[in-house]
């Protein structure tokens, strides 16, 4: 599967007619048309995924499974609602269920941290936010992975990716004011993380 120019997560207007009849099509028998949706919808399944993992393979493998239970789950999807956040949502739950499989890690080391995740670590610590979402999308990988994996998926949908509390919210099938509250305690526990090793820093030099 090779990701394709698709609409944003929070894109309407003509697009959602065309996926509607497509989800009548490929529920009549239409492959053709659910592979459509398919082209349309990819380079946004493998973006979310991409954002909660690290590895191409698990990346890929999130992408199919996310196509496969959207065929299988079709014939729930409503009348004049938006395919985009819907096959995305699918794709957020399919990696948090991997992040909640795995085991926590402990706290990582700041000599364990690249150039970009330090200075991103400096400006979080700081209370602002950092300039390169990569390294951010990293730091919380590595200072979020003892605590829930909703609370990281929040913040990186929302400071690493872009998405808005709102789309966000329609991704993990919450509410946008869920999404803030698990934005503001991630935030914190992170900075906390942050401080730690900072701290440790000035002690060791």
């Amino acid at each position: 599967m090779t990701p394709m120019d698709t609409p944003s997560v929070g894109q309407g207007g003509t697009h959602e007619g065309q996926d509607w009849e497509r989800v009548q099509r490929s529920l009549e028998g239409d492959a053709e048309a659910f592979g459509l949706l398919v082209r349309r919808y990819e380079r946004l399944v493998f973006r979310v995924a991409g954002g909660f993992l690290r590895n191409p393979a698990e990346v890929e493998d999130v992408a199919q499974e996310t196509f496969l239970k959207a065929f299988e789950a079709l014939s729930g999807f409503r009348p004049g609602a938006s395919f985009g956040p819907w096959v995305a949502q699918i794709a957020t739950r399919l990696c948090y269920d991997r992040l909640r499989r795995r085991l926590r890690r402990p706290e990582v080391a700041w000599d364990d941290l690249s150039l970009a995740e330090q200075t991103a670590a400096q400006a979080i610590s700081a209370g602002i936010a950092a300039d390169d979402a990569a390294a951010t999308r990293d730091l919380a990988e590595r200072a979020l992975a003892t605590l829930a994996p909703k609370d990281r998926q929040a913040l990186i949908l929302v400071e690493s990716m872009g998405y808005t509390a709102a789309e966000a919210a329609r991704m993990m099938g919450s509410t946008a004011l869920a999404v803030r509250l698990r934005l503001h305690r991630a935030r914190r526990a992170m900075r906390r993380v942050v401080e730690r090793m900072l701290d440790k820093m000035e002690h060791a030099t």
